[in-house]
This record gives C-alpha cells, sequence and structure tokens, in this order.
C-alpha cells in the first residue's frame, strides 16, 4: 500500500511539473540570415539575405548587396519586393525598396544595404517569396540589362504546429521519466516482496521450531508424570 501511494504520488508529481512546463513554452528568436538569392550576370553580382526562419508578428531581416566583379558597372536600380500569403489566400505584399539607384561601381567595388519588414500575424506558414529587377550597364558599352526573378524567401513557421510538437515532445520526455521512475518502483516493490516472503518463511520456521520445543517439553513433563505415577502404584516388597 505504501508503495502505491508513494508510486501515486511521484505522478502527481510529474503531471504538475509537466503542467508548469508546458504553460511556460516559448519560441526561438529568429534564426540567423541566410543566401536566398545570388546572381553573377555580366559583370555584377547580386546577392540577397533574409532571415532563415521567423513568427508571424516578428520582423524579418532583409540584406541586398551589389558587386562590380569583372568591370566597372552603372546600376540604373534595384528593386525588391517580398510578399506573404494570409490566412485567406490572398497575397500580401510586406514591402518594395528600391535599392542602389543611379550607383557607379568600379570593378571589385560593392555596396551593402539592410532593412526590416514585419511579418503579419495572419500570415500562413510556409516561404515568404520575393521578386528582384534590376538594371544595369557595363561602362564604356551602350548596351543595358535587365533582370526580373522569383525566389523563396524567409520560412514562415506554424505556430499552432509547433506548439503542438513542443508540448509532445514535453509530454514524450516526461512519459519516459514517469515510465523510468515507475520500473525503479517496481523494482523496489520486488525486492519488498522477497524480503517480506523471507521474513515470513524464518517467521514460519521460528514458529514451527517453537512448537517441536513446546511438544518436547509437554511430552518430557507427560513422561516424568507417568514414570513418577507408576513408581507410586507400584506393590512394595515384603521381607520375611
Amino acid at each position: 500500500m505504501n508503495i502505491r501511494r508513494l508510486a501515486s504520488l511521484s505522478t502527481a508529481i510529474i503531471i504538475l511539473f509537466v503542467s508548469i512546463n508546458l504553460s511556460t513554452i516559448g519560441y526561438s528568436e529568429t534564426n540567423a540570415d541566410y543566401k536566398c538569392y545570388s546572381v553573377d550576370s555580366r559583370g555584377l553580382l547580386v546577392e540577397i539575405e533574409a532571415s532563415a526562419f521567423a513568427w508571424p508578428g516578428e520582423n524579418v531581416n532583409i540584406t541586398v548587396r551589389a558587386e562590380a566583379t569583372h568591370a566597372d558597372v552603372y546600376i540604373y536600380y534595384i528593386n525588391v519586393n517580398i510578399s506573404s500569403l494570409e490566412e485567406n489566400r490572398s497575397e500580401t505584399l510586406l514591402g518594395s525598396a528600391t535599392f542602389f539607384e543611379d550607383v557607379h561601381l568600379e570593378r571589385g567595388e560593392f555596396e551593402v544595404t539592410s532593412y526590416k519588414k514585419l511579418v503579419p500575424t495572419n500570415s500562413l506558414p510556409g516561404s515568404l517569396y520575393g521578386e528582384v529587377e534590376y538594371r544595369w550597364s557595363i561602362e564604356g558599352d551602350e548596351s543595358t540589362f535587365d533582370k526580373l526573378e522569383a525566389f523563396p524567401a524567409t520560412y514562415i513557421q506554424n505556430k499552432p504546429y509547433e506548439e503542438l510538437r513542443q508540448n509532445y515532445e514535453a509530454l514524450n520526455s516526461f512519459l519516459n521519466d514517469l515510465q523510468s521512475n515507475y520500473t525503479s518502483l517496481e523494482a523496489n516493490y520486488t525486492d519488498l516482496q522477497k524480503e517480506y516472503q523471507q521474513l515470513a518463511d524464518n517467521r514460519t520456521a521460528q514458529n514451527n521450531s517453537t512448537g517441536l520445543m513446546y511438544l518436547f517439553i509437554i511430552t518430557t513433563g507427560i513422561f516424568i508424570v507417568t514414570t513418577i505415577l507408576l513408581l507410586a502404584k507400584r506393590p512394595k516388597t515384603t521381607t520375611w
């Protein structure tokens, strides 16, 4: 009975601790940036980095880098659009920005700029997607070059799913602890049961020894009394 009460108490404590732990689950902050777009074309390298992951309601860091790789270049503009899908499946433009407008870059020279955009709280899980459009020319060449491309950007995490996943991991961890505690209690119970059986066997053996001793005493007493009675009833001998 004491073992069962101990097991019940341990279970209650673990369940209470799990409840407290689940109520304090938080979310990790935005992960480090990653390169989501990189194209080196006709002497101009354009790279775009964004936060790898974000939660709805968080800011996304976006960095744009332009470098003249093979010759001096002239950048007319670089436009970057970042969009997401909302719960009603409509597209939402998080931000549109123009970078490096009317910029001259000598060979090997580069420029970098960054900005932040807020992810709407009703954004659907999945990747943000971007569009980059830019126009440039090589110094001394009358030709101009245009590029328009789309790319996947920051992954918006699924808050309900992450909550369920973290709750599951916490419950699974404490289930393992509970199972380990139960196994330990069961082993202790088995040991106690063996000790109890040994004590019971010893008690039985002791009782048997005591009974035999009493039986011997009683038998001896009866024998002595019988002997005395027989001696008392023996006829007296007559001497002539």
